[in-house]
């Protein structure tokens, strides 16, 4: 599922528009009964729709008028006079009015009117800005009734084309995007503020093009697993290499992450580990690297480092490993950026923590501007980046992004982190690119932590559960 800025959506618009000759007030119209009929299935008696003056309002003028027209007990509060709205918004707000739809100009200094449902359709595509004055006083009355909230296109106040959230933001029940997700809505901060996301689709045609963002969905996943041919042996699916630290479990953790994930065999580059399982080939780290990875395909360097001291020494190791390389936890600190043969065969997997030393940002600034990290990092780093957190972000060099659609808060849990790492290298051994080695990783991950979290609960996963359900997250999208 794609998911469009604000400027490629103003782009579909003004193609569906011009090119098709089909009026604005079309799509209006065909927007603002999406928006109703998500409403009617809430089964509210009263509705309160809250109008900006550019098209977003418009859409919600016409979604008045359906709601009206479904028998409900609507109103308006608007902005602005409707004598005031842009053209199409303007022939809303009066069909809205012939309809008999009532309305009223918004007060900020009046209480919002009781409802079971409220409309907010404000801003849409069009915020960029904090929200000041009357748009920030609605936003902060209508977050503390804690009402159900259906937002049309973005929430307002989130930013629709990052995410960002610079202010007070509208926090929906349901946001209802147009024509197509927006890209805004499955980014965090962002995403905690759209609620549930459906897309109407209102017939504005979408292009099809690999270079725009999108959800990792269930469908990529199944697009993207590895096939395991009849006459395949170990050697198919090739080995992976583990640079295990003075932390041993969570080498064990990267290991065992990677033979669920389908990986013919790990290497373990140490002279042992304690309890480790007997599937492991252990290497000294004390022979020559050429000769201790000459059968591998993928490195994972990080898990159980636990002091950069421990990390790889890149330069002799990119130098006689050709394959691939996730880079994780201690392992990033002592990478070297800016070297495009070098990024090209890497992932970095850090968390927000992570990803703020290396881009010299606070934790805070990142987690603000999650996609604006993930993108610029891997611009730095010439490599894939994967953003750990809630809505994972994978990021290329080129500018491609996807948006992880499974996983929540029972994967914030010690040891997880070496679980993808273990994964993606898996999937990196068995042929794929990097880019969608992460995106595939990224979201089998997630679905083994949403598998084990139905077993145990959120707050009682661990580790060795997500491992655990590994397999049934592969066999839900390789039948």
């Amino acid at each position: 599922m794609y998911l469009v800025t604000s400027d490629q959506m103003q782009a579909f618009d003004s193609n569906a528009i011009s090119n098709l000759g089909v009026p604005g007030m079309v799509w209006m119209d065909h927007a603002g009964k999406a928006v109703a009929d998500v409403v009617r299935a809430l089964q509210p008696q009263t509705v309160v729709v809250c109008a900006g003056k550019g098209n977003n309002g418009g859409d919600g003028w016409v979604a008045a008028r359906w709601c009206r027209h479904y028998g409900l007990d609507v109103q308006v509060l608007s902005i602005a006079a409707p004598e005031a709205l842009a053209k199409d918004a303007r022939w809303a707000a009066e069909t809205a009015l012939r309809a008999g739809v009532p309305w009223r100009l918004y007060d900020p200094a009046v209480a919002l009117p009781d409802a079971d449902v409220y409309v907010d359709a404000l801003l849409g595509t069009g915020a960029s800005r904090p929200l000041t004055g009357a748009m920030q006083t609605w936003v902060e009355q209508v977050n503390a009734r804690e009402a159900t909230v259906v937002a049309v296109d973005v929430p307002t106040g989130v930013h629709p084309s990052t995410g960002e959230v610079p202010g007070a933001a509208v926090r929906a029940t349901t946001t209802v995007c147009l024509a197509a997700a927006k890209l805004g809505t499955a980014v965090a901060p962002g995403c905690y503020h759209a609620g549930t996301v459906t897309v109407a689709d209102i017939g504005i045609p979408i292009p099809d093009d690999d270079r725009w963002a999108a959800l990792v969905t269930e469908a990529t996943a199944r697009a993207l697993l590895p096939a395991r041919p009849l006459d395949a042996h170990k050697g198919t699916f090739g080995r992976v290499a583990v640079w295990t630290g003075r932390m041993s479990g969570a080498a064990v953790l990267a290991g065992q992450a990677a033979l669920r994930t389908g990986a013919g065999l790990v290497v373990q580059l140490t002279d042992g580990l304690p309890g480790a399982p007997p599937e492991f080939v252990f290497r000294p780290r004390t022979g020559a690297l050429p000769l201790l990875l000459a059968d591998c395909r993928a490195v994972v360097a990080g898990p159980g480092l636990g002091n950069a001291e421990d990390a790889p020494e890149w330069s002799a190791l990119l130098t006689s490993f050709s394959g691939y390389v996730v880079v994780d936890a201690e392992a990033l600190s002592s990478l070297p950026f800016g070297v495009p043969e070098v990024g090209q065969r890497l992932v970095l997997t850090p968390h927000p923590k992570e990803c703020a030393h290396l881009l010299g940002w606070t934790t805070a600034q990142v987690q603000a501007r999650r996609l604006q990290a993930a993108t610029e990092l891997a611009r730095r780093s010439g490599a894939v980046t994967v953003l750990k957190g809630y809505h994972t972000l994978v990021a290329d060099p080129a500018g491609r992004v996807r948006v992880n659609s499974t996983g929540g808060p029972a994967l914030a849990t010690a040891g997880t982190g070496d679980v993808l790492a273990g994964m993606i290298g898996a999937l990196l051994a068995q042929g794929l690119a990097p880019f969608d080695a992460a995106c595939l990783g990224v979201w089998l991950h997630g679905r083994a932590g949403d598998l084990a979290e139905a077993v145990h609960g959120s707050a009682s996963v661990v580790a060795t559960d997500v491992i655990g359900a590994i397999p049934a997250a592969i066999r839900s999208v390789s039948a």
